[in-house]
């Protein structure tokens, strides 16, 4: 299992709907930002992951609200791979409100989502097989 710490995010006044509740579709971009530092934080920034043969591409998206977020909440996203493919992945998220003071974690999930990935050839958009290190990496993430 890892070390990472997941990626806490303050919900800001563009981020919700007239109720001041997060609207649904940021989610994804909570999720989206927060598997950027997951793999920065790994050795794999953006401009790494390309030069290292990697280009996952979003393919399928399960999510699940459980319960709203409100605006000047802390979401804290974590992530951990459930599944490894040839050339596919799937990468589980999990948000829960934060408290800003203690920094502990609520119980209660607000919204978790299954993401699957494929890595594809830069040039041709082909699934290809994920790069050995990157699988080795994403191995070591998947709970026991």
């Amino acid at each position: 299992m890892t070390n990472w710490s997941g990626y806490a995010h303050r919900v800001r006044f563009s981020e919700v709907d007239p109720q001041s509740i997060v609207f649904n579709s940021r989610y994804l971009e909570f999720f989206d930002a927060a598997s950027i530092e997951f793999f920065r934080f790994f050795g794999y920034p953006p401009d790494l992951m390309q030069s290292a043969g990697l280009e996952p591409v979003l393919v399928e998206v399960n999510l699940r609200y459980h319960r709203s977020a409100q605006l000047d909440q802390i979401i804290h996203i974590s992530i951990t791979c459930s599944r490894l493919g040839n050339s596919s992945f799937d990468l589980d998220f999990e948000a829960r409100i934060q408290d800003p003071e203690s920094s502990s974690l609520g119980t209660d999930l607000v919204t978790s989502a299954k993401i699957t990935y494929v890595n594809v050839d830069q040039v041709t958009r082909e699934s290809v097989p994920i790069p050995i290190a990157f699988r080795e990496f994403l191995a070591t993430t998947i709970p026991e």
